[in-house]
């Protein structure tokens, strides 16, 4: 039987790495997509100082990507010259490293310090969002809804928005607020219908409405992600499609669906209990043949399939 796929493990295509940008004949880092790299106030960047130069060592490492070298140079910067004007971009992107070498409870100090330190820094909203990241991989989802309210708050059209505002939508999904999720994860699709995250909006939606047994309003969210061209939770929604059309009783509708499942995605976690579903519906058919054979197929496709005892106690308790 299949569980959903960890939080800690997006689904997603994964972004936000460093770009770099010419910049006055420099190489300076800024968060994907955009963001500004100006100095902090009255601290012109001399191309020369040797903090400037440590920080070019650090984002040439960052690149790579070395992030224990790079942090360890970012690192050095802050502790080395306080006042350099790249003080609160070494500081974003020695949070950076950190979460990309896992170290999530580092990353969480650096960033909130540099939120806190420089309030009014153009990587506030970024740091904002890797806090919130952070706390997500630990599981500490009430605090890290707060940092991706918090990184919506700083700039709802920054690059992170809509990666924020669907982690907003999976941090209440996680928590149990399914009310809350669904709220939130309609707004991830309607506000930011391009993302690269509408899809796990899409599905998650569907599975707020579906966990509340709201099959109808399910349906919809699932329909769409099917539309979206290689979602990889096409499997997922097909077979979570079926299982609504089930719950009201759409029994052709749902046959097709878990059909698909079968023939379609072949290797899914679902597609056990895709098959199980058939069996279910062959069964309250009365179609005892293709119960059997059905369940034939799941014997010999998942033989070691929990659904094997449900499946034969249900089509047995149906007359099949």
């Amino acid at each position: 039987m299949p569980t959903l796929p960890s939080p800690s493990t997006p689904r997603a295509p994964w972004r936000g790495l460093a770009l770099l940008l010419v910049c006055g004949g420099l190489l300076v880092a800024i968060p994907a997509c955009g963001g500004d790299t100006s100095p902090l106030p009255n601290k012109p960047i001399d191309p020369s100082a040797p903090d400037e130069l440590l920080f070019q060592e650090g984002l040439t490492a960052y690149n790579v990507p070395d992030y224990t070298t790079a942090q360890a140079r970012f690192d050095e910067l802050l502790q080395k010259y306080p006042d350099s004007p790249r003080r609160d971009n070494a500081a974003y992107l020695a949070g950076r490293c950190r979460y990309e070498l896992a170290d999530y409870n580092g990353a969480i100090t650096t960033l909130t310090q540099l939120r806190e330190t420089y309030p009014t820094s153009p990587f506030v909203h970024s740091s904002a969002y890797f806090t919130g990241r952070s706390r997500y991989q630990l599981n500490d989802f009430l605090g890290a809804q707060a940092d991706f309210q918090a990184t919506l708050q700083s700039d709802p059209n920054g690059v992170f928005a809509d990666n924020a505002q669907y982690f907003l939508g999976r941090c209440l999904y996680e928590a149990g607020d399914l009310v809350g999720a669904a709220t939130e994860l309609a707004k991830a699709e309607t506000t930011y219908p391009n993302s690269t995250y509408v899809d796990n909006a899409r599905y998650y939606l569907g599975r707020s409405y579906f966990d509340q047994k709201d099959y109808t309003s399910a349906a919809g969210p699932f329909e769409r992600v099917l539309q979206t061209q290689a979602s990889i939770y096409a499997d997922d929604a097909q077979y979570y499609l079926g299982r609504c059309h089930y719950g009201l009783t759409q029994l052709p509708a749902a046959l097709t669906d878990f059909t698909n499942v079968v023939t379609t995605y072949p290797t899914s976690q679902y597609t056990d209990n895709a098959l199980y579903y058939e069996v279910r519906i062959y069964a309250d058919q009365k179609n005892c043949a293709s119960a059997n054979s059905t369940y034939t197929e799941l014997q010999t496709k998942f033989p070691m399939s929990t659904y094997l005892t449900t499946a034969q106690t249900y089509k047995t308790g149906k007359g099949c």
